[in-house]
């Protein structure tokens, strides 16, 4: 199991915890989650999943094309 900084989606908190790493991050620390204790204080409810997975087929094969798109326009370029 692989594990990661995550920062509070709370643009007013500082905290940070280490948690599961479920969207395989690379480089960013994801800001998708609530700290435990802004769910506490505020009442905020952590989606189960990450946002990028709620997405529809569709939506995620869009994503998919325009990274293709990027990663050829790059590849060129370095050529």
């Amino acid at each position: 199991m692989n594990y990661v900084l995550h920062f509070c989606k709370n643009k007013k908190c500082n905290n940070a915890w280490i948690d599961e790493d479920l969207t395989n991050a690379q480089s960013r620390p994801p800001s998708w989650k609530y700290c435990q204790e802004c769910c506490k204080k505020y009442g905020y409810v952590n989606p189960a999943k990450p946002p990028k997975r709620n997405k529809t087929d569709k939506q995620l094969e869009n994503l998919k094309k325009g990274r293709d798109k990027l990663a050829k326009k790059r590849a060129d370029k370095s050529d």
